[in-house]
């Protein structure tokens, strides 16, 4: 019954790639990750999904000197599934490598949930809030309109989650209505990803939101509706007990979607870089 079910994804997925064959999507998504003791780190993955390919480019940047050291990186890789290329690249060094295919083939033995963990998947949330030593006492959510964010009217929401022990993780997600654009980039996404095996069940949908995979996992109580539309823009903070100020918070956006006719020059490495072997 699985194999049947997967392959009517597939046949779903390869109806909704096929339609827009001669479509690419690029989008910029920007996070901000503020770590204790390390300090801010700054990250732009511009990510380009065509029938099947996916090219994404990442720039990390470290504000404080020492962080710089391990941090700072700019870097690519390319996934073609219709020519069973695999590339990883060095954008500073200007330099690229042939990475073996199977190694962009989803593994489930790295990812498996153990039977004698859980007997459902749980997300990675569930390990720092609602366990048994500091169950979660209540969620709770406010919402209201905000900024224009990529040309829509959005609509903020804030939830908070708050455990026994008074700590909290509060998510401030801002929706907008449904986009083209994303959904395309998703259909591509998903499609690719089902083709290197990856389960539908662990694949995470664009644009879908952190609260409302959190409030899919088993042991947290609550009677909130699911965010509605696209959740383009995020601010996740976690507090201690007692804190006023937050001991992480990490800021994702995605900053630009663009769909345009396919070119198959973006799916190839710079034709200056230098082939090396790794």
């Amino acid at each position: 019954m699985r194999t049947i079910t997967k392959i009517g994804l597939i046949i779903i997925c390869t109806y909704n790639v096929t339609v827009a064959q001669s479509q690419q999507v690029a989008i910029e998504l920007t996070m901000v990750f503020d770590i204790p003791y390390i300090g801010p780190i700054n990250r732009i993955e511009k990510i380009t999904f065509g029938p099947n390919m996916r090219h994404s480019i990442e720039n990390s940047k470290a504000e404080r000197f020492y962080a710089r050291l391990f941090v700072n990186k700019s870097k690519g890789k390319i996934i073609d599934i219709n020519s069973h290329n695999f590339w990883k690249y060095d954008i500073e060094d200007k330099e690229y490598w042939v990475v073996p295919f199977e190694k962009a083939l989803y593994k489930q033995d790295t990812t498996e949930t153990k039977k004698e963990d859980s007997g459902k998947k749980r997300s990675s949330w569930s390990t720092t809030i609602g366990d048994d030593d500091n169950p979660l006492e209540g969620v709770s959510r406010v919402e209201n309109y905000d900024v224009i964010l990529l040309g829509k009217q959005s609509k903020k929401w804030v939830t908070t989650f708050t455990s026994a022990n008074g700590s909290r993780l509060v998510l401030e997600e801002w929706s907008v209505p449904e986009l083209p654009q994303l959904r395309l980039a998703d259909s591509l996404n998903r499609a690719l990803e089902l083709e290197l095996g990856k389960p539908d069940s662990v694949i995470t949908p664009l644009g879908r939101g952190f609260s409302n995979m959190m409030l899919t996992i088993e042991n947290i109580p609550h009677e909130l509706e699911p965010i509605p539309g696209e959740i383009i823009k995020a601010v996740i903070k976690s507090y201690g007990d007692d804190d006023d100020e937050p001991n992480f918070s990490m800021k994702l956006e995605i900053t630009k979607l663009i769909s345009e006719a396919l070119e198959l020059r973006h799916f190839l490495v710079p034709n200056n870089y230098k082939k090396v072997t790794k």
